[in-house]
């Protein structure tokens, strides 16, 4: 694949207006992450999306994939659901993030065309989405070729994609007229993290695709594991300092429920509750004795029998 670096699109920084990106709240507070902590950013998908299923429009002529559907893992992104979070870039991408995941993770796909074209679809609700939401079209635009470039990456590093006809159209190339954006995703991240509180969603949104395995030009540099893990620290400190630290108990508004309602005792006073106890204890303990004294009285019987008996030998035995 070659390599097209001109800069055709040009990112400008967004200027702080005050309110110009639409947030909504997200009630429970924020969670913590597992093994990579990802800032606090739950999402949604948009309604009625299922990607990568088994009912794949057929794809264009001018998109021909080969024969290729020997050995085939289908993705199935499944249902996702989830509350709004505070970043709607990630809310409006959760599709396209789980497509990336799961994309990673297949060795062959029975219709690359048709994943092309719903992705394409994808992107482009992504955009309407986000413009109906207020995000600045300087984010809008970053967001979309970072989106473009890891699923790019992410396609054309598995067998079917390098055997496939992506190459000749990426989705950088549709949306932006370029075929490499390995090396520019950093540029923008380096921009963004100048000014970390007017661009938080979109420092967010890669950092999530970095701790999903996204590469770029660090797949081909020494140590790039290292540097990635580095870039993903920076980016987590940055959003923590934006975002504030995250609640650490599980229920910081748990409450008890208090002295309960409707006991025995509003209705029935101590005293009576002892009476009635101690009641039943005396007679349990009267029936212990009785039981006691009938089970044990005929072998009472036979020893006072033995004894008579003995008394009598002995007396006789005397005379």
């Amino acid at each position: 694949m070659s390599s097209d670096n001109s800069d055709k699109t040009v990112f400008r920084q967004p200027v702080n207006k005050g309110d110009g990106t639409v947030v909504r709240p997200m009630p429970g507070g924020r969670a913590p992450s597992s093994q990579t902590e990802v800032p606090n950013t739950p999402v949604t998908p948009p309604p009625n999306r299922e990607l990568l299923s088994g009912n794949n429009p057929e794809p264009k002529a001018s998109f021909n994939v080969g024969n290729n559907t020997h050995h085939i893992t289908r993705l199935d992104v499944g249902s996702i659901k989830a509350q709004y979070s505070i970043n709607p870039l990630v809310n409006f991408a959760t599709i396209l993030i789980a497509v990336f995941s799961k994309t990673r993770e297949t060795v062959s796909h029975a219709n690359v065309g048709g994943l092309h074209q719903q992705l394409v679809t994808e992107i482009k609700s992504f955009e309407e989405n986000a413009k109906e939401e207020g995000v600045s079209p300087e984010i809008i635009l970053a967001a979309r070729y970072i989106l473009c470039t890891v699923l790019d990456e992410a396609v054309l590093h598995t067998p079917w994609g390098t055997e496939s006809a992506w190459t000749q159209r990426t989705l950088l190339s549709v949306f932006h007229n370029e075929t490499e954006g390995g090396e520019k995703f950093y540029l923008i991240l380096d921009r963004m993290k100048s000014s970390p509180a007017e661009n938080i969603d979109i420092l967010e949104l890669m950092y999530i695709f970095l701790s999903l395995g996204y590469e770029g030009k660090y797949r081909f540099v020494h140590n790039g594991r290292e540097l990635l893990a580095q870039i993903r620290d920076d980016i987590f400190h940055i959003t923590r300092n934006v975002r504030g630290e995250y609640e650490r108990t599980l229920s910081p508004s748990w409450q008890g429920l208090g002295k309960g309602r409707n006991t025995l005792t509003h209705f029935v006073p101590l005293w009576v509750i002892a009476v009635v106890v101690s009641g039943i204890m005396v007679l349990s303990y009267s029936g212990l004795r009785v039981w006691m004294h009938e089970s044990t009285a005929e072998v009472a019987n036979q020893l006072t029998e033995i004894s008579n008996n003995d008394f009598t030998k002995k007396s006789n035995s005397v005379k």
